[in-house]
C-alpha cells in the first residue's frame, strides 16, 4: 500500500470506526454466547448442573438485542463485510424469538445441543473471514474497502431490506405466536413442519394412572375419532366444556363456523356424538364397555363466571360468528378499546383459574372410585394439572404426540 493510500485510510469517517468497533464487540459477545451455552448444555447433560442458566440468559439478551442495531449497520454501512455478520444477525433473531420449530419438540436436549454447536460453528466461521480478510482475528477500520456511490448502494439496500420485512413480518409474527403458543401449554401443543400436533402424557400412583391429553377445539375429525377410541374400558373421562343452565351468554358459542371455512371439525360435534353412542351402547349391552366406562362433567357454569367474562365471551361468540374477515377484524379492534387489564386478568381468572380448580376437585373425587382418568382438554390446561398430579406423588410414565391438524388439509 502507497503512502497516500494509508493516509487515506486512517483518516476514515468517524462513523465508520465507531461502525468497526460495534462489529468486533458483536462478534466478541455472539462467541461468548455461544462458549457460554455450548458449556451449559454440556454441564446440564453430562452431570446435571445448571449454574450457568441465569450468566447464559444475560449474555443471549444482550445479543439479541443487538442484532436490530447491526443489521441496521450492515443496511446503512457497506463497508462492513456482510457475509460474515449477515448469518450470525440472523442466527441471534432467530434463537431469540424460540428456535422454532424445534422449541418443546421431543428431542428438545438434543436438538438445544445441536443449535448451540451451530452457534459456535457461526462465530468461528466468522472469526475465519475475518482472519482471512485482514490477517487478524478483529476489524479495523482500515481493513474496509472504499465503497463509492454511498447514497445508492443506501438506498438500493433500504429498498431489498423494505420489501424483505414487508415479507418477514407476517412469518416472524406467525413464528412468535407459535412459540407464545408451546410456552403456554408448556409442549401440548408443538408445530412440525407438516402441521400441529398435541400430546399426551400418562402419569402413575400405585394402580391410579391419569392421562392428559392437550386438545384444540378444531381439528381433523379423524384425530377426534382415532383419540375417542383409544380410551381403556373401565376409564372415567373428565370431559370439557363450560355449561349455561341460565341462558346467560346471548347468542351461541361456536368454533363450527371457522371450522368449517378451514376445512375441519369442531371438537364439540364430534365428542358429543362420540359420548351419545356410548351412552346407547351401556344401556344396550350387558357386557364390559369397549371404551370409557363413564363420563364426568368437570368444568363450571357460566354463572359462575363475572359479568365481565360473560361479556367478554359473547363478544368473542359475535367474532366467531362474523359474515366475513372484515367483520371480525372491525369487532376485535371494538373490543381492544373497552377491556382494561384489570378485565383481561378476570377473564383469564375465570376462564383458566377457576376451571383449573373445578377440574382438579374432579380429579380427586373421580380418583376416589376409578383406577384410570382420561382428561382431554384445552392444552393450556396441562401445565397446571401435571404440577397438581406431581403434588398428588404421581410421575410420569410416557408421552406420545398425536397429529391434530395437517397444513395441506386447509388448503
Amino acid at each position: 500500500m502507497t503512502d497516500a493510500n494509508t493516509d487515506a485510510f486512517s483518516r476514515r469517517n468517524p462513523l465508520l470506526v465507531a461502525s468497526v468497533f460495534f462489529a468486533n464487540l458483536y462478534l466478541f459477545s455472539f462467541g461468548l454466547d455461544a462458549a457460554i451455552s455450548t458449556l451449559d448444555e454440556m454441564l446440564r447433560s453430562l452431570i446435571g448442573v445448571t449454574s450457568l442458566g441465569d450468566l447464559r440468559n444475560i449474555v443471549a439478551i444482550v445479543v439479541f438485542l443487538a442484532s436490530p442495531l447491526m443489521l441496521l449497520l450492515l443496511i446503512f454501512v457497506p463497508h462492513l463485510p456482510k457475509r460474515i455478520f449477515l448469518p450470525l444477525v440472523i442466527f441471534a433473531l432467530w434463537a431469540g424469538i424460540g428456535a422454532p420449530p424445534f422449541t418443546f419438540a421431543p428431542e428438545a436436549r438434543l436438538m438445544n445441543f445441536l443449535t448451540v454447536v451451530l452457534q459456535l460453528a457461526l462465530f468461528v466461521a466468522a472469526v475465519s473471514g475475518v482472519l482471512r480478510q485482514t490477517g487478524r482475528r478483529y476489524l479495523q477500520a482500515a481493513d474496509l474497502p472504499t465503497k463509492t456511490h454511498l447514497l445508492r448502494r443506501t438506498l438500493i439496500a433500504l429498498g431489498v431490506t423494505t420489501v424483505a420485512f414487508a415479507i418477514l413480518l407476517p412469518v416472524i409474527g406467525a413464528l412468535l405466536l407459535t412459540v407464545t403458543l408451546e410456552k403456554q401449554t408448556g409442549g401440548y401443543i408443538h408445530f412440525t413442519a407438516k402441521g400441529i400436533d398435541v400430546m399426551q402424557a400418562e402419569f402413575a400412583r400405585s394402580d391410579k394412572t391419569v392421562r392428559l391429553v392437550g386438545m384444540i377445539h378444531i381439528g381433523e375429525a379423524k384425530f377426534y375419532r382415532d383419540l375417542f377410541a383409544s380410551f381403556p374400558p373401565g376409564a372415567v373421562v373428565l370431559a370439557e366444556g363450560v355449561s349455561d343452565r341460565e341462558g346467560r351468554l346471548s347468542g351461541k358459542f361456536s368454533y363450527n363456523r371457522v371450522a368449517k371455512v378451514l376445512g375441519l371439525e369442531e371438537q364439540s360435534g364430534i365428542q358429543a356424538a362420540w359420548m351419545k353412542a356410548e351412552a346407547e351402547k351401556s344401556a344396550t349391552s350387558d357386557s364390559a364397555p369397549q371404551v370409557a366406562d363413564a363420563v364426568m362433567h368437570a368444568d363450571i357454569d357460566v354463572s359462575e363466571f363475572s359479568d365481565v367474562t360473560i361479556r367478554f365471551l359473547t363478544e368473542i361468540g359475535e367474532i366467531y360468528s362474523s359474515d366475513s374477515i372484515w367483520q371480525a377484524f372491525r369487532r376485535i379492534g371494538a373490543m381492544n378499546d373497552h377491556y382494561t387489564e384489570k378485565d383481561v386478568n378476570t377473564v383469564y381468572a375465570d376462564i383458566i383459574d377457576k376451571r383449573n380448580a373445578k377440574l382438579i376437585a374432579s380429579l380427586d373425587k373421580a380418583l376416589a372410585t376409578h383406577n384410570t382418568i382420561i382428561i382431554p382438554w384445552g392444552a393450556e390446561h396441562m401445565p397446571t394439572l401435571e404440577k397438581a398430579l406431581i403434588d398428588r406423588g404421581f410421575s410420569i410414565r410416557e408421552r406420545e404426540t398425536r397429529n391434530a391438524i395437517e397444513y395441506s388439509s386447509l388448503f
